[in-house]
């Protein structure tokens, strides 16, 4: 293929090293990162000659055309490289890496590690940002019965209150019953806190004999300090855990245990799916299914690798084992990986022995059957979203079942600041990365069926004579489009579809208060039962866009209305006001202002903020 003159000068300064390589497109946004042993080798080989085998063979080669520019960063080993690619993929969430989505069959425990005051909870949930996770747990009564044991012994929270220090209100009822130790009152220091978390912990991790031996030795240490009642308190821990194990008992990863995962990978679909077998002192005690996105880039063996170092990087208590069908290729250096940064022993082995590789083989079965089950669904929307979405477009005559919606509203307060608002809804559901602002250009004055048709066909210009394909984006064609408001609205964005000969999109509009839905089917208006699921989807998708237009409008009258409380101040010009602006962005924040925080705004001088100082406090 051909390179630009930049990628030619990045491939020949690669060295032959260790590292990590970031591809990026003409935006300059990272669309894929990779490891590699050299990089020498592992970049030049995506940019051979198209005649070459390697090249032709190569996971990634339809992509290679999106590659505008390349980035490298060099490492001593490839286990630094293979940590600074999982850090890398975290953060970036590049396109054309794979993705992977956990069916959240089986609950975890979640340790909210990065608050200064962590929270503990059950969830199936695991894309918390900065938690840790504990399990799967299988018996999920058990499960809560400990949880909730090792709160009332260990004082600790699982609420979401504002931030601890800060209430000024009362302690909550979970203080009075001794479930939490109040920590958003000041009741509990912040070390003493975080040593109950790091006990609850070491109970997860490894169990009720790790924990039992460190309080004992606390207690000991109390005890030679004549601190009797800290003693106490430790004393009534120990007896309390112990008591709690003859009830009840969840699973803990120890050297008797270990995991079993296998794949399968359809490129027709461009999915994979991984079955994960949790076996617990050698008993079978939670199957996980994960769907996987973006294969074509990648083969079997990459996928097991992606998935063991996506998956085990949240988990804390990986059991020591885990077996994959076959070798790959840096399986040393993610078990030195997961090794060091889990403090103990984890190895990635062959399922060699016949027990091994037979529930090797019935986990591939199952993943196999996963995949066929979500490709199904996939294709045949067979949901209680889809269901609802085949009522809709029965109920009102639609011509195509609406998986993607686009609703547009105007907000429009007075002569000035009139905006428009797009909110996207998939399979039902809110795509908030996909909703747009629109600042109304050509139209003047309180022209709403204007506006309408100016926002109208600003977004349909993108699905016109263009060739392109970008996935959640303007580039995405929905199924259905709804404008807020009633007939004349409906009429004003039917005109745009007609201009630009729009014939496969749906297009209908929906007047508050009475619902009432306008449609080419409907030109009088059709009343639906606003209490079924299919009439809450639109109702709700048109509220988001209304919310979303407002919220807009509202803030650009405030940007205006701070920016022209600067207006007419001695020595303050446009540059000035910008400076300002970026520090505080409304009224409220200027005029809580003290003479100070003008000063340190760099590129004012003293007179400057005093002069705003006192504009601002004149009254």
């Amino acid at each position: 293929m051909e390179v630009n003159e930049n990628l030619k000068h990045t491939l020949s300064i690669l060295p032959r090293k260790p590292g990590v390589y970031l591809f990026k497109d003409v935006k300059g946004r990272i669309i894929y990162v990779g490891k590699a042993k050299s990089l020498f080798d592992r970049v030049k080989s995506y940019f051979m000659p198209n005649d070459n085998a390697n090249y032709i063979n190569h996971p990634i080669t339809f992509f290679t055309s999106k590659i505008d520019s390349v980035d490298f960063i060099e490492t001593d080993n490839e286990v630094e490289a293979l940590i600074l690619e999982s850090s890398l993929i975290k953060k970036n969430r590049p396109k054309y890496n794979f993705n992977l989505k956990d069916d959240k069959s089986y609950p975890y425990v979640a340790v909210t590690d990065n608050e200064k005051f962590p929270r503990i909870f059950i969830t199936r949930n695991k894309n918390i940002r900065g938690a840790k996770y504990y399990g799967p747990y299988i018996n999920i009564k058990n499960t809560r019965n400990t949880l909730e044991t090792l709160r009332r012994i260990f004082q600790v929270r699982d609420c979401r209150k504002p931030k601890p220090g800060k209430v000024k209100n009362a302690v909550c009822l979970n203080y009075h019953i001794n479930l939490c130790s109040a920590p958003c009152m000041g009741r509990i220091s912040e070390k003493a806190y975080r040593q109950n978390i790091e006990y609850i912990k070491l109970f997860l991790k490894r169990g009720e004999n790790a924990i039992v031996d460190n309080l004992k030795s606390e207690m000991a240490s109390f005890a030679s300090r004549q601190e009797f009642e800290e003693a106490a308190k430790v004393k009534y821990a120990i007896e309390a855990i112990e008591e709690m194990l003859t009830a009840q008992r969840i699973s803990f990863a120890s050297y008797d245990t270990w995991d079993i995962l296998a794949a399968s990978r359809d490129t027709k679909s461009n999915l994979a799916a991984v079955s994960l077998y949790n076996y617990r002192e050698g008993e079978l005690a939670a199957v996980n299914n994960f769907i996987i996105s973006n294969v074509m880039l990648v083969d079997e063996k990459e996928i097991i690798s992606g998935f063991l170092k996506s998956y085990y990087l949240e988990i804390d208590n990986i059991s020591p084992a885990i077996y994959i069908p076959f070798a790959i290729e840096d399986a040393d250096a993610i078990s030195k990986w997961l090794s060091d940064l889990k403090g103990k022993k984890i190895e990635i082995k062959v399922a060699r022995q016949d027990d091994k590789k037979n529930i090797v083989r019935m986990a591939a079965k199952n993943a196999f059957l996963y995949l066929e089950k979500k490709k199904f669904e996939k294709s045949s929307g067979y949901s209680r979203a889809f269901k609802e979405l085949l009522r809709l477009k029965e109920a009102i005559g639609l011509a195509n079942i609406p998986s993607r919606i686009e609703c547009f509203d105007i907000s429009n307060i007075g002569p000035s600041f009139a905006v428009g608002s797009m909110s996207v809804f998939t399979n039902a559901s809110p795509l908030t990365s996909n909703y747009r602002h629109f600042k109304i250009r050509a139209v003047e004055g309180q022209d709403d069926f204007a506006m309408i048709a100016e926002v109208v066909s600003r977004r349909l210009s993108y699905l016109t004579g263009s060739t392109m394909d970008i996935e959640d984006s303007f580039y995405m064609k929905p199924q259905l489009i709804i404008i807020d408001g009633g007939k004349a609205q409906y009429n004003a964005a039917k005109k745009v579809f007609e201009e630009k000969n729009i014939d496969d999109i749906d297009l209908i509009s929906i007047a508050k208060k009475e619902e009432i839905i306008f449609s080419e089917n409907h030109p009088d208006g059709l009343s639906l039962d606003r209490h079924s699921d299919y009439m809450k989807i639109i109702i709700r998708i048109r509220d988001e866009a209304h919310r979303f237009a407002i919220n807009y409008h509202k803030k650009l009258r405030s940007k205006y209305m701070t920016r022209s409380v600067l207006d007419g101040i001695k020595g303050i010009g446009e540059k000035k006001k910008a400076l300002v602006l970026e520090k505080f962005e409304d009224i409220e924040d200027l005029k809580a202002c003290k003479l100070d925080d003008f000063i340190k705004i760099k590129g004012l001088r003293y007179t400057d903020a005093l002069n705003i100082y006192n504009s601002l406090n004149r009254y």
